[in-house]
C-alpha cells in the first residue's frame, strides 16, 4: 500500500500559467461520478421510495377525472375576404393561419359564448361567510383604506356581473387544452372534468360556438363589403356614362368619326391619294418610255422593228397589227413566188409593190401612235399635278386630326378604365351576394368529442414512472451535491494532491472515542497477521521502518495526528508490539501527557522523573522494566511540559541513550493542532507518520495545519487512515 519511497510535497502556483485552461479527463470524471452515485445509493433509494409512496397516496386519494377530445382541421386556402378565392394564402403563412385560429378558439368571445350555451352563467353563487383569515384581511383593508366608496348601483351591479362571468369563463378555460398537433393543420381540443358527459358537452359546445362566431363575423364582413360594392358600382356606372358622353361629343365637335380599323376619314383619303399619285407617276414613266421607243422606230424608215415584237401588244393599234399580219403574209408569198417563177417575174414584182405600200402604211400608223402617246403623257402630267395638290391638302387635314386625336385617346382611355373598373366591381358584387348565402368556415370538424371511458387523471402508470424517474434524478442530484460539498479526507488521492503525503495504508478497528486503555488488549494487541487490511498496513509499516534503520543506532519514529482522537496512540502501540513480535527491541515513548492515551495503570509503563533531576535513575529503571517480547513503554508524568527547556534536554538525553540500546523507538507526538508542542518534539525524531481519522478531517484545514508545521513537515514519511470499521473506505478507493 506504500506508493513511493520518498516524501513528496504539492507546491501550488509553481510553473503554472494562471490563464491556462485546466485539463479535464472525461473518463476519470465519469468514473468519479459513477463512484459517487454508487456510494450514495441509500440516499437515492430513499428519495425515490419517498416520492413513490407520495405518488401512491395521491393516486389512491385523488378524484378521478375524464378528458374528452375533438379535432379540427384548418384549411388556410379558405377565406371570406374580397380576394380570397383568387389569392389563396401563401404556404409560408399557413402556420400563421393555424396559430390565428388557435387564438380565435380561446378568445373571450368564443369561450364566453360556449360558457353561456353550457349554462354556467346561470348557476347561482352562494354567499359564503368569510373565514377568520378573510375577516382579518377585510378589517385590515378597512383600517388602512378608510372604507371603500360605493359606486352607483347600476354601474356596480354591471361590473360585478361582468367580473363574475369573466371568473366563470377563466375557471372553465383552465380545464381546456387547445393545441396544434405538431406541424400539421389539425387543432386538438380537450376538456378535463370529473363528469365525462360534461367534458364531452364542453368540447362540442366550444366547437359550435367557434363556428357560430366565425360565421357571424364572416357574414357581417360580407354584408358590409356587399353594401360598399353596391354603392361603388352605382357611382362607377354614372362615371362610365359621363365618360362615354364626353367621347361622343368630342368626336362630333371635331369630326373624328372612325372608319374600319379605327382609321379617321382624313387619314384614309390621304392614304388613297398618296397611292394614286405613286401609280400616276409610274404610268407617266411607262408612257414616256413607249413614246421614245415608237418615235425611234418611225424615224428609221424601216419596219423591221415593227415586225420583231419590239412594240408590245398594248402599244400596237388594231390597224398596225393588221398591217403587220398582211406584211408578213406578203413576205412569205414573195419567197414562194421567187422559188416558183424566179425573182424577176411579174408576180414577184407585184408582190414587192404591195409590200412597199404596206410599209408606208405601217410607218404612218406608228407616227400616229407616237402622237397619241404624247397626248396621253401630257394628260398624265396634269393629273399628277392635281393629285399632288390634293395630297398636300389632305396631309394638312390629317395633321390637324392627329392633334385632335390626342385628346380623343385620353378621353377614351379614361372611359375604358372606368368601364373596366365598373365591370370588375359588378363581378365582385355578384360574388359577394353569393357568399352571403353560402359561408365557408376556415376549419372543419374531423372528430367530435364522445364520452370518455377511461380515467385521464390521475394516470397511475405514467405518474409512477415519472415519480420513479424524478426520484432517481432528485436523489442523484442530492447525492452529487453531497459529494461536491463533501471536503473531508476520504480518498487516497487526497493525501498526495491535497496534503502532499504518501499513502501508507488503512488501519480499521481503531476506537472512535478516546477512552482509557486497560491492559494490553486495546493498545498493545495488534490485529492478527492474516486478519486483513489492518494487518497488511502494519506489516508494510514495519517493513518501512526496518528498511529505514541504518547502522546500529535505533530509528526514532514519531506518530502524530491532526487532532486528538484519531488513533495515533493505538497505531503506535500496534506498531511497537508488531516490531517486538518480529524480534526487535522497541521503546514506546508518550510525549503527550494531556491526552491520557496511556493510562497510569497500564502494565509495564514507566513514568519519567522530574526533568530537573539526574537522568541516571530513569535509565536504571529502564533496565529493570525491560521484558522480552514486549515494548518498553515510557511516558511523561502528568502535568509535564514539553516546552520546558530542562524537559527537552532530559528527553534528548533519554532518546540518545535509547538509540544505542534498542532497534526502534516509537514516539507518540502531540497532535499538530498543538503546534508549539509538536514543533518542539519534532527535533527528537528521525521521521514521523501522520494518523488521520478517515472521513472526519476536512481537506483544507488539514492542508493548512500540515503546511504550518515547519519543523515536522519535512520529516513526515506519509499518512495512515484509521477508522473504527472498514466499511466505506473501499467505496471511495476502488482502485486499491
Amino acid at each position: 500500500m506504500i506508493q513511493s519511497d520518498g516524501p513528496f510535497w504539492r507546491r501550488d502556483g509553481v510553473n503554472r500559467d494562471p490563464e491556462a485552461v485546466p485539463e479535464v479527463d472525461l473518463a476519470s470524471t465519469l468514473r468519479a461520478l459513477r463512484g459517487g452515485l454508487g456510494r450514495r445509493w441509500r440516499l437515492i433509494a430513499g428519495v425515490t421510495l419517498a416520492l413513490t409512496l407520495l405518488a401512491l397516496v395521491y393516486v389512491l386519494l385523488a378524484t378521478p377525472k375524464f378528458t374528452a377530445r375533438a379535432e379540427l382541421v384548418v384549411d388556410p386556402r379558405i377565406s371570406n375576404s374580397l380576394s380570397g378565392p383568387e389569392s389563396p394564402t401563401l404556404l409560408l403563412s399557413d402556420a400563421l393561419v393555424v396559430d390565428s385560429e388557435l387564438k380565435v378558439l380561446s378568445s373571450r368571445e368564443v369561450t364566453t359564448q360556449a360558457a353561456d350555451d353550457l349554462g354556467l352563467f346561470e348557476v347561482a353563487v352562494e354567499d359564503e361567510a368569510p373565514g377568520l383569515i378573510g375577516r382579518t384581511f377585510a378589517a385590515l383593508g378597512d383600517l388602512l383604506g378608510g372604507g371603500e366608496e360605493e359606486a352607483p348601483n347600476a354601474v356596480t351591479a354591471e361590473n360585478i356581473e361582468a367580473t363574475r362571468r369573466e371568473g366563470i369563463r377563466r375557471e372553465m378555460m383552465q380545464d381546456f387544452d387547445i393545441t396544434r398537433d405538431g406541424g400539421t393543420y389539425v387543432i386538438d381540443i380537450s376538456h378535463t372534468s370529473e363528469d365525462p358527459v360534461f367534458a364531452m358537452e364542453a368540447v362540442n359546445t366550444l366547437i359550435d360556438a367557434y363556428f357560430q362566431v366565425s360565421s357571424d363575423a364572416a357574414l357581417s364582413d360580407t354584408r358590409r363589403i356587399a353594401g360598399w360594392l353596391d354603392q361603388r358600382v352605382a357611382v362607377l356606372g354614372d362615371e362610365v356614362q359621363k365618360a362615354d358622353v364626353k367621347v361622343t361629343e368630342y368626336r362630333r365637335e371635331n369630326d373624328l368619326f372612325t372608319m374600319r380599323d379605327d382609321v379617321l376619314p382624313s387619314e384614309a383619303e390621304l392614304s388613297d391619294a398618296t397611292d394614286r399619285l405613286i401609280r400616276l407617276r409610274s404610268q407617266l414613266i411607262e408612257i414616256a418610255t413607249k413614246s421614245d421607243k415608237i418615235k425611234g422606230i418611225a424615224g428609221t424608215d424601216s419596219v423591221a422593228a415593227l415586225m420583231d415584237g419590239t412594240l408590245g401588244g398594248d402599244v400596237a393599234s388594231p390597224a398596225l397589227k393588221d398591217f403587220q399580219t398582211r406584211y408578213a403574209g406578203l413576205v412569205a408569198e414573195e419567197r414562194d413566188l421567187a422559188s416558183r417563177f424566179g425573182p424577176n417575174s411579174d408576180s414577184v414584182a407585184r408582190n414587192r409593190q404591195d409590200q412597199t405600200q404596206l410599209r408606208d402604211l405601217m410607218l404612218e400608223e406608228a407616227a400616229q401612235i407616237a402622237e397619241r402617246l404624247d397626248t396621253q403623257q401630257e394628260a398624265t402630267r396634269r393629273e399628277i399635278a392635281a393629285t399632288e395638290a390634293q395630297v398636300e391638302d389632305l396631309r394638312a387635314r390629317a395633321n390637324a386630326d392627329a392633334e385632335k386625336s390626342i385628346r380623343l385617346r385620353e378621353l377614351e382611355r379614361d372611359a375604358d378604365a372606368k368601364r373596366s373598373q365598373y365591370v370588375t366591381m359588378a363581378q365582385e358584387m355578384i360574388s359577394a351576394s353569393q357568399r352571403e348565402t353560402f359561408q365557408r368556415a376556415p376549419a372543419r370538424v374531423i372528430a367530435r368529442a364522445v364520452p370518455p371511458d377511461q380515467v385521464s387523471s390521475p394516470n397511475a402508470k405514467r405518474l409512477l414512472i415519472l415519480t420513479i424517474f424524478g426520484g432517481l434524478v432528485l436523489g442523484s442530484g442530492l447525492a452529487f451535491l453531497r459529494e461536491v460539498m463533501d471536503n473531508r479526507l476520504r480518498r487516497v488521492s487526497d493525501l498526495g494532491e491535497g496534503l502532499g503525503l504518501r499513502y501508507l495504508g488503512f488501519v480499521p478497528g481503531v476506537p472512535l472515542v478516546r477512552r482509557r486503555l486497560r491492559g494490553f488488549k486495546g493498545m498493545l494487541v495488534p490485529p492478527a497477521r492474516d486478519s486483513g487490511e489492518a494487518a497488511d498496513t502494519l506489516r508494510n509499516l514495519i517493513a518501512e521502518l526496518q528498511r529505514r534503520k541504518t547502522g546500529g543506532a535505533a530509528l526514532v519514529t514519531g506518530v502524530t495526528s491532526i487532532r486528538r482522537g484519531e488513533g495515533r496512540s493505538v497505531l503506535a502501540g500496534w506498531l511497537a508490539q508488531g516490531l517486538c513480535d518480529r524480534g526487535s527491541r522497541v521503546a514506546l515513548v508518550d510525549l503527550d501527557p494531556r491526552a491520557g492515551s496511556l493510562s497510569a495503570d497500564l502494565p509495564g509503563r514507566i513514568t519519567l522523573g522530574d526533568p530537573s533531576a539526574e537522568l541516571e535513575p530513569d535509565l536504571a529503571r529502564l533496565g529493570e522494566g525491560w521484558r522480552d517480547g514486549a515494548p518498553l513503554i515510557l511516558g511523561l508524568a502528568e502535568g509535564s511540559d514539553v516546552l520546558d527547556r530542562a524537559q527537552q534536554q532530559r528527553l534528548a538525553g533519554l532518546i540518545a541513550a535509547l538509540r544505542g540500546d534498542l532497534d526502534q523507538v516509537l514516539v507518540i507526538l502531540p497532535p499538530l493542532s498543538d503546534r508549539a508542542e509538536a514543533e518542539t518534539a519534532a527535533g527528537l525524531i528521525d521521521g514521523a507518520i501522520l494518523a488521520l481519522r478517515w472521513g472526519e478531517d476536512a481537506l483544507r484545514p488539514a492542508e493548512a495545519t500540515v503546511s504550518a508545521s515547519g519543523a515536522l513537515r519535512p520529516k513526515l514519511i506519509g499518512a495512515v487512515f484509521t477508522a473504527t470499521r472498514a466499511a466505506g473506505f473501499q467505496q471511495y478507493n476502488r482502485e486499491l
